[in-house]
């Protein structure tokens, strides 16, 4: 679009003339990212500072004019390209580590730090940053939250929605927003984890350090199929077995990696895997002979640890090359960021080697693989196009093929454009309607980062909805009568902690433990299964969960805000919203990039947005830390819940609580 010249003048005078550039080598070095995305901007703001943040994004939205944030654009999904035109905000300049604080575990940081600097201050003081990608030496931290761009620690640490306590974030009419960990109500943080700017600018960061671990040990494991080590994969999760990190790569990886960094990787084995555990000494020597064990009953040939600090940090910097060292193979690579249950990476794995094999394709396969998530590495040529076609078929074959097996098309790179259409696959309607609520909820002009995420015209290609069970059509048909009818409820389970007298919808038949599953360590249960009944069958499996132990439900102790630690065990979320229709996110993934976290969202809503119905959530093989339960509050509202609430339920069939919210 042709941006008015009222608004550039206004623009000019916030941020400085020299700081809006027009020019056609500027516009065209910022035409594109990581992905086969090419689009010209039609003007580039350099951000001077956070305070100019607020009062650009206010002049953008009096004119309706697109904007797309942008730091170091290393993603793979196109997010970064303007589509409609407008202007590219770039964050870069925003680097500054504003404090750390080694006593309380925490850094301050504006949007544009890379990631990789900041380790490098945290190294000294004996502390690190848990989320690691790969990328981390141009990566920054406000695109990995942007992303929820995670790395190899995110098994055992968790991802950088996990690791994120404040943020400061401005909505596209430049409204300005602090969001916090402590605050009582749904995880908006979390919410902004994978949104990819689509809902606003985030602009300064509180995130979690932790003391550097004493002891680490890393191995290096050959084996002679990429089969083989995929299911070693798989049986470490079986086992509840936890390392640091695992890593999975092929012979076409390994081949490339070595040409290139010379990690020393055996260049014979038709596979290898980076295993790393930390610890006590005690704990490390108890499990490497677990792992070792694991790695020798699938046939492994070598294990091998790192003997040194040196030899350990030359493996990691192989892993970390094998995208540049691909690159160097062909004009482009194309990355694939699927991600499937630990259980279903073997079937995975064969049906993306069939997708590979059918298109004639040279690809390179790595995993996270403790996350079941996998990056296939497509070599090719854009220029020449049957090839291109091929390649972006096989890739649209591959996100598909992940969902076939319970799967999700992102784990971390996010959907941008490249990958939109193929969330009309992964996701039914409802779900998707969902999704343009809050996206329309945030940004009614649609002018930040547009047509990014949310797919075009997905009404008639969706996948078609499960028929609900009769529990929870009963629930939607008495939903959809009481919003006729214009009578509000209140969402109650046990009712413990609400002890309402108002007319309350009841989740007490929603009372099934579904799923304990110990090869991906995952329950699912229904909302209205009683924390004490929950335990003991979870005990009785031989397996624990982060809930506390007393009254209520599991919906109540979710959806009440009062058990916040237990927000990142939880992986998927089935709800009814005040329609009736039904909702279904996330699953038995370690990881999911695909669309806003909708677990984040209802978590501690207070029932304001619709009612929880089932959860799937981590269990463990040890006992852990139970989440310790809070006194409940009713949650103090914000400009952005308002909004969204006018999306889903504009009847109010279910208010805000003023005295107190079940569990």
């Amino acid at each position: 679009m042709h941006i008015p010249p009222a608004a550039l003048r206004q623009l000019q005078h916030t941020v400085g003339k020299d700081n809006i550039l027009t020019d056609d080598i500027s516009l065209s070095l910022y035409a594109y990212d990581c992905s086969l995305s090419r689009t010209r901007p039609d003007a580039l703001i350099n951000l001077p500072s956070e305070e100019s943040i607020s009062p650009v994004l206010r002049i953008l939205h009096q004119y309706a004019i697109p904007f797309v944030p942008r730091a170091a654009a290393t993603n793979h999904a196109g997010s970064c390209s303007a589509l409609n035109g407008g202007v590219i905000l770039n964050t870069a300049g925003l680097n500054r580590i504003l404090q750390i604080n080694t006593r309380e575990g925490y850094a301050l940081v504006q949007t544009g730090v890379i990631t990789g600097d900041l380790q490098d201050k945290l190294a000294p003081l004996g502390f690190f940053y848990a989320p690691d990608p790969a990328s981390e030496r141009v990566c920054t931290l406000g695109g990995n939250l942007a992303q929820n761009a995670s790395g190899a620690r995110c098994m055992k640490y968790g991802g950088t929605i996990d690791h994120i306590l404040e943020a400061d974030f401005v909505l596209p009419d430049g409204t300005e927003m602090h969001f916090s960990r402590r605050d009582i109500g749904p995880d908006w943080i979390g919410l902004l984890a994978g949104s990819e700017g689509t809902l606003g600018l985030i602009k300064r960061m509180k995130v979690k350090i932790l003391p550097a671990a004493k002891h680490i040990k890393t191995f290096l494991v050959t084996f002679p199929s990429l089969a083989d080590s995929v299911q070693t994969v798989s049986d470490l999760a079986a086992q509840g077995i936890i390392p640091r990190c695992v890593e999975a790569m092929d012979q076409v990886t390994t081949r490339a990696v070595e040409a290139f960094a010379h990690a020393g990787y055996p260049t014979n084995a038709q596979a290898l895997l980076i295993l790393e555990l930390d610890g006590t000494p005690a704990q490390i020597e108890r499990e490497e002979k677990q792992l070792e064990g694991i790695c020798l009953h699938n046939h492994a040939q070598q294990f091998i640890p790192a003997k040194t600090e040196a030899e350990r940090q030359k493996l990691w910097f192989g892993r970390r090359a094998a995208y540049a060292a691909m690159a160097r193979l062909a004009p482009n690579v194309m990355v694939g960021d699927g991600t499937v249950p630990r259980s279903e990476l073997p079937r995975a794995l064969e049906k993306v080697r069939r997708i590979l094999d059918e298109n004639h394709i040279y690809a390179s396969l790595l995993f996270h693989a403790g996350d079941g998530n996998f990056h296939p590495q497509i070599v090719f040529d854009e220029r020449h196009k049957p090839e291109t076609v091929r390649v972006t078929r096989a890739i649209k074959e591959i996100l598909q093929a992940c969902v076939d097996c319970g799967g999700t098309i992102s784990g971390e790179h996010g959907i941008g454009v490249e990958k939109r259409a193929v969330m009309a696959y992964q996701y039914d309607t409802p779900t998707l309607d969902l999704f343009t609520h809050i996206k329309h909820a945030a940004d009614p002009l649609g002018i930040a980062n547009p047509l990014k995420l949310i797919p075009l015209d997905y009404a008639s290609r969706t996948r078609e909805p499960a028929a609900l069970p009769p529990a929870l059509q009963q629930l939607s048909d008495q939903l959809k009568t009481c919003r006729q009818a214009h009578t509000p409820l209140i969402p109650a389970g046990a009712n413990t902690r609400l002890h309402a007298n108002t007319r309350t919808l009841s989740t007490h038949t929603l009372c099934r433990i579904v799923d304990i599953d110990k090869t991906n360590y995952t329950a699912t249960a229904e909302a209205g299964v009683l924390l004490k009944d929950l335990t003991t069958a979870l005990r009785g499996k031989n397996v624990f969960c982060a809930l506390p132990d007393g009254p209520g439900t599991l919906g109540g102790a979710f959806a009440s805000g009062c058990v916040p630690d237990f927000y990142p065990d939880v992986l998927g979320i089935e709800a009814l919203l005040p329609d009736g229709s039904y909702i279904r996110y996330g699953g038995k993934l370690m990881k999911n990039a695909a669309g806003y976290h909708l677990t984040r969202l209802f978590a501690g809503s207070q029932g304001t947005l619709g009612i929880i119905t089932r959860l799937t959530f981590k269990i463990f093989a040890t006992p852990v830390a139970r989440a310790e339960a809070r006194r409940f509050q009713p949650a103090v509202s914000n400009p952005l819940w308002e909004a969204l609430k006018k999306q889903l339920d504009p009847d109010g069939l279910f208010p805000a609580l003023e005295g107190g919210m079940d569990a």
